[in-house]
């Protein structure tokens, strides 16, 4: 493909520096599969972006996520990540680049009779001009562009280089070995300009969910996971987070804020008042529930009792006063209540249950939610769902999972994940159900049908294992105008960032389960599958896209 087009192609050198070649490093489909390309790229990834440096370019094709997630040569000036999203149909983004000219366009995208040009897309970017890409907004790039120094990137999750299958066969049908050939030598061209310093400067494009503007007519749920390690260490960073809340109350229109629990580290009068402290920037800006966690109660933080401090520390009486408050199981406890709002046409309820509710609480917030069949239910419980989207289920002895409320010696009995679907949520019109907790990536995402048919989406947010104790790390859940598309965003005041990795920052809808979750029998564990391209390695993928396995206590 490549010499047809005009390059002279050779090898690319496994046993030295790319340092002193000039021209193209061209990165064929799936290369990241072959043990010689992990070892070079182990000793001469950083001298790729340095040979980039000298007026060259760099091409990578399209890799499996699960054997390379992000290319290990990009500068710390670029950032991408591949993930499991696939597309056939694919918008032109910059439409005079050189890199596709002459690719059939129609309407603004490629025409393609739905053959699946997009493989292993890119569902995040930083410092890239995208050129093609899934949608108009960038979501799921197939191409795109760095520059570094001198040269140029070009990422692609395209595999237009693989025109042959192993056995020599044809297996590309004309439109793609056109599409391939016009590549080639686009490519040509584009490294010819880049070598002569006369390419188009790089227009940056904005990653979507920092590029979208909140929509007039939206509103705000804000999560709090996980303060423990603020109220031990770093109290200046909750109320930091509080504060930004606070500040963008009505710009983002957030209708509650809600603690997942662990609201200290040690269950330590100290820090519970560093943690009212941060609270209370809130009071007559934005209403608020909490719930505590396993840290929250006994001695240290043990969850060996039920005694906490927080109702010393968190008013009853000044909650009551808030005009969402709806009651409270225990009079003068706010270690289980439920709160009232309505945004628009639309009535929400929240119920908030003790880190492994007892079964009495359980029946009580039964009863509670059958008082208000009108409205929308989200459930917050400290410990719900695991880190690998299931559900909590001490009888599960085929998925193992730490942490479970079983696990520990908190009296009075307790319920999981599963039981509290069981038991409660599947049968009342929950939309949502938040919980923190879990420690390794912090993150999970599922939605079942409840016994009504409706999908109920559980999420699992934590950040107290990054630096600082979570890096200031909060979730913002923003409900379109539409009624039925919710944008979660992970954000932090104290970086002014977003976090756009797709477990942390993505879209649901809320009538359709996450896109890698195949639709199942309602009460079943589903784990996510997919039917694309061919995978080189069986260690679990989140495992994988951390880079390491966090070894801490909870």
């Amino acid at each position: 493909m490549l010499s047809e087009a005009g390059f002279d192609v050779q090898p690319l050198p496994m046993d030295r520096s790319p340092w002193g070649l000039s021209g193209l490093v061209f990165i064929g489909s799936f290369a990241s599969e072959d043990r010689d390309y992990k070892r070079y790229m182990e000793k001469y990834a950083e001298d790729l972006y340095k040979f980039v440096d000298d007026g060259n370019v760099l091409v990578q094709m399209t890799q499996a996520d699960q054997t390379e997630s992000r290319p290990p040569f990009l500068p710390t000036t670029l950032e991408a990540r591949r993930c499991d999203t696939d597309t056939a149909e694919v918008h032109v983004l910059s439409p005079s680049h050189t890199l596709i000219k002459d690719f059939p366009v129609r309407d603004g995208k490629l025409a393609l009779n739905q053959e699946r040009l997009g493989w292993e897309t890119y569902n995040l970017q930083s410092g890239f001009e995208v050129i093609l890409s899934s949608d108009a907004d960038a979501s799921f790039p197939v191409l795109l562009e760095g520059a570094y120094g001198q040269g140029r990137i070009v990422l692609a999750a395209m595999h237009l280089d693989k025109l042959l299958d192993a056995k020599g066969n044809r297996v590309a049908g004309p439109q793609r070995e056109s599409l391939a050939k016009h590549f080639a030598k686009n490519l040509l061209a584009h490294v010819q300009d880049v070598d002569a310093r006369r390419a188009k400067a790089i227009e940056v494009t904005l990653a979507p969910r920092v590029q979208r503007s909140f929509v007039k007519g939206s509103w705000t749920l804000a999560l709090l996971p996980d303060t423990q390690v603020y109220s031990v260490r770093f109290p200046g960073l909750f109320s930091a987070q509080t504060a930004w809340l606070r500040a963008h109350a009505k710009e983002r229109n957030i209708r509650y804020v809600l603690h997942l629990g662990d609201i200290t580290d040690n269950n330590a009068p100290v820090e519970w008042q560093r943690a009212a402290e941060s609270m209370r920037l809130l009071e007559g800006h934005v209403p608020y529930a909490l719930v505590p966690g396993n840290h929250d109660y006994g001695p240290s933080g043990d969850a060996s009792t039920r005694e906490t401090y927080l109702n010393q520390y968190f008013s009853f009486d000044d909650t009551a006063q808030m005009p969402t408050f709806g009651g409270a199981y225990e009079e003068k406890k706010l270690d289980n209540t439920y709160h009232l709002f309505e945004v628009g046409q639309q009535k929400w309820i929240i119920i908030t249950l003790e880190w492994g509710p007892r079964d009495e609480v359980v029946a009580w917030a039964n009863e509670v939610m059958s008082k208000h069949p009108d409205r929308k239910g989200i459930l917050i419980t400290h410990a719900y769902m695991y880190s690998d989207s299931r559900r909590y289920d001490h009888t599960d002895k085929v998925h193992k999972s730490h942490w479970n409320p079983h696990d520990y010696r908190t009296p009075s009995g307790v319920n999981d994940g599963q039981e509290l679907w069981d038991k409660l949520v599947r049968k009342h019109n929950f939309v949502f159900t938040f919980n923190g907790h879990v420690l390794n990536d912090g993150t999970g995402y599922r939605a079942d049908r409840n016994d009504a048919g409706q999908f109920v989406h559980q999420i699992l947010a934590n950040y107290q294992m990054r630096e600082l104790g979570g890096g200031g790390y909060l979730r913002l859940v923003e409900f379109d105008p539409d009624g039925n598309t919710v944008y979660m965003l992970a954000y932090s005041p104290l970086h002014d960032r977003y976090m756009l990795e797709g477990d942390h920052t993505f879209t649901i809808r809320l009538d359709q389960p996450p896109a890698d979750q195949p639709e199942v029998d309602r009460a079943a564990v589903v784990a996510p599958s997919r039917v694309s391209a061919p995978k080189a390695l069986s260690q679990g993928d989140k495992q994988r896209r951390t880079g390491h396995e966090i070894k801490a206590t909870q």
